[in-house]
């Protein structure tokens, strides 16, 4: 009994750490494909104010299943409000800081190279976070006249979105929303389509 149970454990202390060439294996005992580890690039759009979008990130995984990200967003371009009679042109810059944490689904085998190395695959993630918005609007009536009106809005945020592909680079599609922590005055609600490249470190 004893050598069947050791020939057992011995079998599936093989299958996670001596992968075949070339080959896929199904990790269910190792937690590494589990964890996202990444550096991530994204453009994207508001629809709305900010109508253009460039996003910095980094996640970190200590535990499976689940990543926190790190990120800030720089917004540019006004549009909803333009040019008219009484308040002429208007600019727009802002820049949001924000925290998640997140719900990691990898999906698929994990694959391996001809060299035996990981190349991890993407998954579907779910987040909630906190964040902080600080806006600029400026009002330029006319070459010599500009008025500007700064605003910083602390956020709930919200994301989900896949990571697709294998290996270190990924492709990203995800979604993301925020409002006001102003629970009595929600209208603020901003949507934003992000899509970009991903380096999973691990």
């Amino acid at each position: 009994m004893k050598k069947t149970i050791g020939l057992i454990i011995a079998v599936m202390v093989l299958l996670v750490t001596v992968p075949a060439s070339g080959s896929e294996r199904n990790d269910f005992f190792s937690m590494e494909g589990k964890k996202m580890w990444s550096l991530g690039l994204n453009i994207g759009s508001s629809f709305a104010t900010p109508l253009l979008i460039f996003n910095i990130n980094a996640t970190i995984s200590p535990l499976p299943y689940s990543f926190f990200e790190f990120g800030v967003e720089l917004g540019t371009i006004n549009g909803m409000a333009g040019k008219n009679v009484s308040i002429g042109d208007v600019e727009y810059t802002s820049d949001y800081f924000y925290a998640r944490v997140n719900l990691f689904a990898p999906y698929g085998k994990r694959q391996f190279d001809s060299f035996g190395k990981p190349k991890e695959g993407g998954g579907w993630y779910l987040g909630v976070g906190l964040g902080i918005m600080n806006a600029e609007y400026a009002f330029i009536k006319s070459p010599t006249e500009r008025t500007v009106a700064t605003i910083q809005t602390p956020t709930f945020d919200g994301a989900t979105g896949f990571f697709i592909g294998s290996g270190h680079i990924l492709f990203k599609a995800g979604y993301a929303i925020r409002t006001t922590m102003d629970l009595n005055n929600l209208i603020g609600v901003n949507h934003r389509m992000l899509l970009g490249i991903v380096y999973r470190i691990y």
